[in-house]
């Protein structure tokens, strides 16, 4: 009778043993692992133990065939000790590894695109599709037909293979937030929302020095009411980087671009921004310096620009500073 106890008590013990070994946390020291799209269950299961995330392929696969959940794909990050329930919640909820992601003031969209995909967030050519799209940027109630200066430059935290399309709304909703009191403002003023941005856009791309902004912002908005055209470099650059021309530096032949863009050839502003704008720029082009400058040259031994109301006084900056180089 003992022995027939025994033959049957040990067994189960083994096995009541076995299953509760298996389903214990394992200890795991900052793993990262990537599931592709369309990887089979068994395939997730495997990659999860040969990385050591899990003790045992029957443990999640038990837990899979109770909870019968969608595994997304993705990159899951773990560390310390984690139990196979935890694994399985964080596959089958995409709880993704975040990645931080910082935008520097003055990044256009495709600067934004490419570090995006650089860091794996998703493909620049996606990205540009959509923050190029008319359709995209009329969802959001703007009148230009992109969203560029409408992504706001930050620090953020995004998951690796996140659609452009919630890319860009994060970004646009930070802007709409960081912006509120200005665009009180600018509404208060009857001022043109895209006619804001994308003076603000030019300052941040002609001057990083703070102090510079509001005289930069008086230069263009007194060329605007004399009807000069801006003639404003940046803007060129943008022309030849929408068509993929672009190739780092400036040249007399790129000045002759026929686009919309290049303020050289063409009266007024451009068609949109030219670059995402932060709030010291966004606020220069709200509240720009009481000077009637025209002109203004770099000077880049002194790390600043000269401004001129006149263009001989312009003409004597630019001479003295070729003399100096």
């Amino acid at each position: 009778m003992r022995r027939k106890v025994l033959l049957i008590t040990v067994p189960v013990t083994v096995f009541v043993s076995y299953i509760i070994y298996i389903f214990l946390p394992v200890y795991v020291e900052e793993e990262t692992i990537e599931i592709a799209y369309g990887t089979p269950t068994i395939e997730i299961v495997n990659i999860l133990k040969e990385e050591g995330i899990i003790r045992s392929r029957l443990s999640f696969l038990l837990i899979h065939a109770i909870r019968k959940e969608k595994l997304e794909a993705g990159e899951y990050e773990f560390d310390g000790y984690v139990t196979p329930f935890e694994v399985y919640e964080k596959i089958s909820k995409g709880i993704h590894k975040i990645h931080r992601i910082v935008i520097p003031e003055g990044s256009d969209i495709y600067d934004i695109a490419e570090i995006l995909h650089a860091r794996g967030i998703c493909r620049k050519e996606d990205f540009i599709k959509f923050a190029t799209s008319p359709d995209v940027a009329k969802s959001y109630g703007l009148k230009t037909p992109t969203m560029e200066g409408f992504l706001f430059p930050d620090t953020y935290f995004f998951s690796k293979n996140t659609h452009p399309l919630r890319v860009i709304d994060t970004m646009f909703r930070n802007f709409m937030r960081r912006t509120e009191e200005l665009r009180q403002e600018v509404a208060r003023r009857g001022m043109s929302l895209e006619k804001w941005v994308t003076v603000a856009s030019m300052i941040e791309k002609e001057t990083f020095w703070e102090e510079e902004k509001p005289l930069v912002a008086a230069v263009i908005y007194n060329r605007l009411k004399k009807r000069m055209k801006l003639q404003i470099d940046p803007t060129v650059i943008y022309a030849l980087k929408r068509r993929g021309l672009w190739k780092g530096k400036l040249t007399r032949e790129d000045m002759k671009i026929d686009d919309p863009y290049n303020t050289y050839l063409y009266f007024g502003l451009p068609p949109t921004p030219i670059c995402n704008p932060g709030l010291s720029s966004l606020r220069a082009a709200l509240y720009p310096a009481e000077v009637d400058y025209l002109y203004f040259v770099i000077d880049p031994k002194r790390r600043k620009h000269l401004f001129s109301r006149t263009y001989s006084e312009h003409l004597r900056n630019v001479n003295r500073l070729r003399k100096l180089r």
